[in-house]
């Protein structure tokens, strides 16, 4: 699912998160883990990698919906 910026949720997630670290941190250090999870994050949009999990983990929850429904 993209965002009002044009980025899918994963990427603009990780870019909260080192937005966050950096902001509330206060001058400390955003973290290498950080900035690598948030340029993994947007290669994924890039390559088509991160819609494929999202479609992935939306037709498992219909499965295991239509599972738990007796269908």
């Amino acid at each position: 699912m993209a965002s009002c910026l044009g980025l899918d949720m994963a990427t603009e997630e990780a870019l909260w998160a080192v937005y966050d670290a950096g902001y509330f941190g206060a001058g400390q250090q955003v973290g290498d883990e950080r900035v690598a999870a948030a340029r993994r994050a947007f290669e994924g949009q890039l390559d088509g990698g991160n819609a494929a999990r999202w479609r992935e983990q939306l037709a498992r929850r219909f499965a295991e919906h239509g599972t738990e429904r007796g269908r």
